[in-house]
């Protein structure tokens, strides 16, 4: 006896090459596995997955496939509002933060420079990033879809775009994000929110062409790096807003 399933949308992207090209799979039933188990042996991790449908019948992802069942698998799709419970993600995050690994370090900074709250370390491990998942609700970006697939990611994204700017405009998308209000208000360096400090603390710190022609500045307290409004705040504006 077999079971079918249809993936939806783009989680044909994310097959194993040899199902890419097929509208619907067929196998073979041989043994005892849960729907989320057969998802990701196909090659799309569970964060991908907005709604499993057997048989015109929802459910979540500890079903048991059977022989003669039909599956629909459907995507994430945008607007996604990870604030609010969903079947297969009752428990909601609080608000929309990220994570990301060594696999999208350029759309980590991205992201700060955009003004979203976003942990990464070049160094970090799987383990770390596990760890923080754990303790810290987050959306987990990445390129690698076996760190996706673990069971301690809820909330996950695996990047499609290969440029930092693509994979940015990508996770904008997802969410809905058509603003960017809090543009410039993170560190770079450690994702602190940076707040405002008087020139006359930090004057001796200052180059003389900075101390001359700027007056406002603010600080990172918690690596202590100072920012200003300089040349490369328009370049970082026009990366943001082209």
């Amino acid at each position: 006896m077999q079971a079918c399933f249809c993936f939806h949308g783009d989680l044909s992207f994310l097959l194993r090459p040899r199902w890419r090209t097929t509208r619907q799979i067929v196998l073979p039933m041989t043994r005892a596995a849960s729907i989320k188990d057969a998802i990701e042996a196909f090659g799309p991790p569970h964060t991908e997955i907005g709604d499993i449908v057997c048989n015109g019948r929802p459910v979540d992802f500890s079903w048991p496939v059977q022989a003669g069942q039909q599956f629909d698998l459907y995507p994430v799709t945008s607007p996604w509002d990870v604030t609010r419970p969903s079947f297969l993600r009752p428990v909601p995050l609080p608000a929309l933060a990220f994570l990301a690994d060594g696999s999208v370090g350029r759309l980590a900074r991205l992201l700060r420079m955009a003004g979203f709250d976003t942990r990464y370390h070049p160094s970090w491990q799987a383990s770390d990033l596990l760890d923080i998942v754990i303790r810290e609700p987050r959306v987990l970006l990445s390129r690698n879809l076996d760190l996706l697939k673990r069971k301690q990611v809820i909330f996950g994204r695996a990047i499609r775009a290969e440029t930092g700017l693509a994979q940015l405009r990508e996770v904008l998308a997802l969410f809905g994000i058509t603003e960017l209000a809090q543009a410039l208000s993170r560190c770079l360096d450690c994702n602190a929110p940076l707040e405002p400090v008087e020139k006359t603390r930090i004057l001796h710190r200052l180059e003389p062409l900075t101390r001359r022609y700027f007056e406002a500045f603010r600080l990172c307290r918690s690596c202590d790096r100072i920012y200003w409004a300089g040349s490369h705040v328009d370049g970082m504006r026009r990366l943001l807003f082209a």
